[in-house]
């Protein structure tokens, strides 16, 4: 064993005093001031201060012995220490001092405030990781141990180990914001008729929803409207030439009536139509249970004509039919509508503003320029890299960013799920294994660190280091 305070290194794990419980007596007390655990190097380093204001009888001793344990079964005791009245200390130095070199003493000189200083270290090993150090009190009054009080004087918890240093990766640059605005309306028609009436049933909600997509991108003065997509689609029910026909027409009806309302400089907009929406019919019965439903599944996604799978639906599910035909069918006659547009280049105190208004006009490079521009870790920092990967979540850059900050946060579910996405670089290499180092699997990170380092990364020269010394 080695003392003496000539370690000064970088402490890696560092524990603090929680509880303090003096031994008290009559007209004073024995006390840990503070304690503390270092992991230097190699070596756990084990710091106590005591404070002594009890007095002692002539025959008095009272020996206190450093233990460091863990939670599970884990422990080891260090060399004492002892606090002798004047005579039992002249027994100390003539028997028990010879025979434990390395054990602090003190003579208590009564009626004064006595402190005291123990320092030493042991090799360190891998469970003390989550140590926890205590004061185990023997005590009697005529030299001769007398039985274990093992009243804890000091007890340290460890503070978190720190994370590994990560690797943030820079967007490429879009050259073209190309961003788009979607949603369906159900716009209802008489029976075989195609042209659009404004107050039929439902229409002017219906078609309102449509006016206001678009006026809010016309009036962004940010964006350019590059052109406009109508799809609509027909029921399954009646026969599939009239469907084809109504859904034809009444998607051709749309578009005139949005042409009617609107100029649009160079844009043009795209019109195309499903006659029956037999996948959105599907969709509706999986996501509901009856009775008869894989027969129903079967016959609905088989390569039959639309008018026989119909007919074979009326014949063998006839109350199913009737449902349907009350409840779903008119859910699936809707136009699904999309509107492309193109997003100015903004600058670094532009997209500050448009990030709190309408973040999906920046791209993933101008979010990362802004997070730059944020301290590390502070809740805009992580806000943005965050609101980057739900705006972009299928991006590899936002995915491998997003889980750096999860890392960060030592939320290490977050954060692999995240990696699954991430590209095949040395950044995402060095991010798992920072995911390993924080699940105690060190054998797994050093090896993703060493791949790291060979990749030229120097923040895994640092994680190395830090894997090392707590295997």
């Amino acid at each position: 064993m080695k003392t003496g305070g000539t370690f000064i290194i970088a402490a890696i794990l560092s524990l603090s005093l929680q509880a303090q419980t003096p031994v008290a007596g009559d007209d004073g007390t024995v006390r840990a001031t503070s304690s503390s655990l270092h992991k230097a190097g190699k070596e756990l380093l084990v710091s106590i201060g005591i404070e002594v204001t009890r007095d002692f009888l002539p025959n008095e001793s009272m020996t206190l012995i450093p233990v460091v344990s863990d939670s599970l079964e884990h422990r080891l005791e260090l060399p004492p220490i002892y606090i002798n009245s004047r005579k039992q200390h002249i027994i100390f130095l003539r028997e028990a001092g010879k025979k434990e070199k390395e054990a602090e003493a003190l003579q208590r000189k009564n009626g004064s405030r006595q402190t005291m200083h123990y320092l030493q270290s042991v090799p360190f090993e891998s469970w003390m990781n989550h140590a926890t150090l205590s004061l185990v009190e023997k005590s009697c009054g005529c030299g001769i141990p007398g039985e274990e009080n093992f009243t804890c004087i000091a007890r340290l918890h460890p503070q978190p180990t720190p994370i590994p240093q990560l690797v943030f990766l820079t967007p490429q640059v879009e050259t073209s914001k190309i961003r788009e605005e979607k949603g369906c309306a159900f716009i209802d028609f008489p029976v075989n008729v195609t042209a659009i009436y404004e107050t039929y049933s439902n229409n002017t909600v219906e078609l309102n929803k449509i006016i206001e997509t678009i006026n809010t991108i016309k009036n962004d003065t940010n964006v350019t409207i590059t052109h406009i997509s109508i799809h609509g689609y027909a029921s399954p029910d009646g026969p599939y030439r009239l469907n084809e026909k109504l859904a034809r027409e009444r998607t051709q009806s749309v578009k005139e009536y949005v042409n009617q309302l609107y100029a649009f400089d160079g844009a043009h907009i795209r019109t195309d139509y499903t006659p029956e929406d037999w996948e959105g019919f599907e969709a509706l019965l999986c996501d509901t249970t009856f009775q008869e439903k894989e027969a129903i599944i079967k016959t609905i996604t088989s390569d039959i004509h639309p008018d026989s799978k119909e007919r074979k639906l009326k014949k063998h599910f006839p109350a199913f039919y009737a449902f349907v035909l009350k409840h779903w069918f008119t859910l699936l006659r809707h136009s699904d509508y999309t509107i492309e547009y193109r997003v100015r280049p903004f600058t670094l105190a532009e997209s500050r503003k448009v990030f709190t208004t309408n973040p999906k006009n920046l791209s993933l490079e101008e979010m990362f320029r802004l997070a730059l521009a944020s301290t590390p870790g502070s809740e805009t920092y992580n806000q943005i890299f965050m609101t980057a990967v739900q705006l972009f979540p299928d991006n590899p850059t936002a995915n491998l960013n997003a889980a750096c900050i999860a890392l960060m946060q030592r939320d290490v579910q977050t954060a692999a799920t995240y990696l699954e996405k991430a590209p095949e670089v040395p950044e995402t290499i060095l991010a798992k294994g920072v995911l390993c180092f924080l699940k105690n699997n060190y054998e797994e990170a050093e090896y993703l660190f060493r791949q790291a380092q060979k990749a030229g990364l120097s923040q895994a020269d640092n994680n190395l280091q830090l894997v090392l010394e707590l295997k």
